[in-house]
């Protein structure tokens, strides 16, 4: 039997060893959904990805990808695949979710509102002519993107939904004023609108008609395999004299790069290994050359869990500023159902963890974080893995459901 937007499923969630919370959920079904993300389908994984590929498959998703700018390759040599990629058209990935590479655009759109203007007029006839070819009709238009708002009610879209993960005005070489102001009117056009941070919510509610709190969350079942006996670690891994401190993610400008590298100076006993791809402009010359930090590059995410086996304590050295100060980060779920110790700056979104995490300010207050992390508990390790349990992928993308069939019955 097919369902409907209104039927409902029992999402149950363990709390302690005894009580269960039953909640009576909404699930989507049947709906044609254009996702502006802000991030290409591969080849690192975010909430993006996450949040699209466990939705119920009877949905058809479009998944655009984001714009290169007629500069991007400069800035980014690995952006130069972007280039031709538009011309492919629509690439299917599996029976309900579709690919989409708009053409490239005119630069400095998050300086220029008259800029951004003209590129969601390229988008919107990109993304138009798309799922025309894919027969979709009035789809829930779902947005990463801050800046769409121009390309608002140009799909037929019977539903805008805008999914916000950053305070994007604070991204380097963003105008701030200008994505401010973009934001502001998606904002008041969306019919709903979820965030990841406490932060975030306060900061967008007061221009929302309907706003939720959404934190990021883990693939549970999946870095949980670090802590099954049957996963083997990763051979590199074994040849590294431990402790190791590991870090998985993109290594880009919100990474506290000098944090670590005073922790790997005063600590040369102690290894520093960093999984994930360096972001374009990120100077890492300086920690690469000390003897005790491996840059490994970026590894596919199915192998992951077996690198987090070989992980003595997992870092999360965010730089402290204003754009953290908004964030959910996503590893920080990732390490949890890892199982792991975990060693973290004090970010507000994650302080609510302190029961089952080490935090740290400055590089004494970092090292003496991880000191704590290396001598953990059977106790704390249990406890990890029950709150990453209550933090999945699963719990909220069946939130999001329900609220968006909520709106649709209405």
């Amino acid at each position: 039997m097919v369902k409907e937007p209104g039927d409902r499923f029992e999402l149950t969630r363990a709390i302690g060893n005894t009580e269960r919370v039953v909640y009576s959920m909404r699930e989507l079904h049947d709906q044609d959904i254009i996702c502006i993300s802000s991030v290409d389908w591969e080849p690192l994984w975010t909430r993006k990805q996450q949040v699209m590929s466990r939705l119920p498959a009877s949905n058809r998703i479009l998944y655009v990808e984001p714009p290169v700018s007629w500069l991007s390759p400069f800035k980014d040599p690995a952006c130069w695949e972007k280039w031709s990629r538009w011309r492919e058209g629509i690439r299917r990935l599996n029976d309900n979710i579709f690919l989409l590479s708009p053409p490239v655009m005119p630069p400095f759109s998050n300086i220029y509102p008259w800029i951004n203007r003209i590129n969601q007029a390229i988008l919107a006839r990109s993304v138009r002519n798309a799922a025309h070819s894919l027969g979709m009709k009035r789809p829930i238009l779902w947005t990463y993107l801050h800046s769409i708002a121009p390309l608002a009610g140009k799909l037929g879209e019977k539903l805008l939904v805008y999914d916000c993960v950053d305070e994007h005005s604070e991204y380097q070489g963003f105008n701030p004023r200008a994505v401010r102001a973009m934001e502001r009117e998606l904002l008041k056009k969306a019919d709903l609108v979820f965030v990841t941070a406490q932060g975030l919510y306060r900061d967008k509610a007061p221009y929302c008609r309907e706003i939720y709190l959404s934190p990021n969350a883990a693939d549970v079942d999946h870095f949980m395999r670090a802590d099954d006996p049957s996963t083997p670690p990763a051979p590199e891994m074994a040849e590294i004299s431990r402790p190791i401190l590991g870090f998985i993610g993109a290594i880009k400008e919100w990474v506290d790069l000098d944090l670590l590298q005073q922790v790997a100076e005063r600590r040369p006993d102690w290894t520093l290994v960093m999984i994930g791809p360096i972001g374009a402009g990120v100077d890492v010359s300086s920690l690469s050359r000390l003897p005790n930090v491996f840059f490994l590059g970026r590894r596919d995410r199915q192998v992951l869990p077996s690198y987090l086996k070989g992980f003595d304590v997992c870092l999360n050295p965010f730089r402290l500023n204003r754009l953290t100060e908004t964030v959910s980060p996503l590893k920080f779920y990732e390490y949890l159902a890892s199982g792991k110790p975990i060693a973290s700056v004090p970010m507000p979104e994650i302080q609510d963890f302190a029961d089952v995490v080490e935090f740290g300010s400055g590089p004494d207050g970092f090292v003496d974080a991880i000191e704590r992390a290396l001598n953990d508990t059977p106790a704390k390790k249990a406890a990890r893995l029950r709150r990453a349990r209550e933090n999945s992928w699963e719990s909220r993308v069946a939130f999001m459901m329900d609220k968006i069939a909520a709106h649709l019955e209405g």
